[in-house]
């Protein structure tokens, strides 16, 4: 049992006939999977499963009907499960059985090993990403490799094993040899996208800085107005006198007076200076008092006449 295989994403393809498994020497085997070979051709693999898995319970070893639900499954996409009935149908007796079970279960792990492929190598991976996405194809198809030559050997005539073979082997050396170059490519990438992330680094740490300085200036000239709440009035003020012409400030009434001239600042220093001090008061005798006042040239007069008109009354 063949069918129709994509071996490879740009190569050609390898069509084989896909039909179930049918024995015309066991009656009973054509008899229980009829309905589902009815369904399988009729496109509707789901409904086929279920009969082949049906027939399945009455005769379960039978490597055939296990090709036939590998194939329903297969049809569906369901390629792990495909994978698990191919494997079990290698089992078989017969070599024509087993080399078909074979050669489907290296389409099965093709398509497993393409679809884990093509997840590792979406848009944005990194290149460590893509480069273990690239390491796991190549074993899968190894793998793929080994089941078609499985098939080979027992069924050399296996023309499409064959195709598959060569075509495997140059999808690797293709990937091998487009590795370095997409490598190279990557690590070119990198570093734009890099030097691209430096630079946003860069002018969003700028656009920080000239915000925090501006936000400083801001508290700054907010911290002056609340120190002297009165200084534009004052400087309005100022304008508005300088515009007019300041006229010359005159003292205040009290305190208009006279600078005294040096000579009575120091007259009225001897005064103060006199002030200041306290007369010293001399105690004296009464003989003393009459010498001091005797010896006054007035009072010598006046004494004198005394005397001589005393001299002169006649007593």
């Amino acid at each position: 049992m063949k069918y129709l295989f994509q071996i490879l994403f740009l190569s050609a393809l390898c069509w084989m006939m896909l039909a179930p498994a049918t024995s015309d020497a066991n009656p009973f085997l054509r008899d229980i999977t009829s309905q589902g070979n009815q369904a399988y051709q009729q496109e509707d693999y789901a409904r086929a499963t279920q009969e082949y898995l049906k027939a399945q319970d009455i005769e379960p070893l039978s490597a055939q009907l296990r090709l036939n639900v590998g194939a329903s499954y297969y049809r569906q996409k369901e390629y792990e499960k495909a994978s698990e009935e191919f494997q079990e149908a290698t089992r078989a007796d017969n070599p024509q059985t087993a080399a078909s079970a074979y050669y489907n279960l290296g389409n099965s792990k093709y398509q497993i090993a393409k679809r884990d492929f093509e997840a590792g190598m979406v848009s944005g991976a990194s290149q460590s990403a893509s480069q273990d996405a690239a390491g796991k194809y190549v074993k899968q198809l190894e793998e793929c490799i080994i089941d078609y030559q499985e098939s080979l050997k027992r069924n050399s005539a296996d023309q499409d094993s064959k195709f598959n073979i060569e075509m495997i082997r140059r999808e690797i050396k293709n990937l091998l040899r487009r590795q370095p170059q997409q490598n190279q490519q990557q690590q070119q990438q990198d570093q734009k996208d890099q030097k691209e992330d430096s630079q946003k680094q860069q002018d969003q740490g700028q656009q920080n800085k000239d915000q925090q300085q501006k936000q400083e200036k801001e508290q700054q000239q907010q911290s002056g107005d609340q120190q002297d709440p009165n200084k534009k009035q004052d400087q309005g003020e100022q304008e508005k006198q300088d515009n007019q012409g300041t006229p010359t400030p005159q003292p205040a009434a009290a305190e208009r007076t006279q600078t005294p001239s040096p000579q009575e600042n120091k007259e009225d220093k001897a005064s103060e200076q006199a002030t200041a001090q306290p007369t010293k008061m001399l105690s004296i005798s009464e003989e003393m008092a009459r010498n001091i006042l005797d010896n006054l040239p007035e009072t010598r007069q006046r004494i004198r006449a005394k005397k001589r008109t005393h001299a002169e009354k006649d007593w």
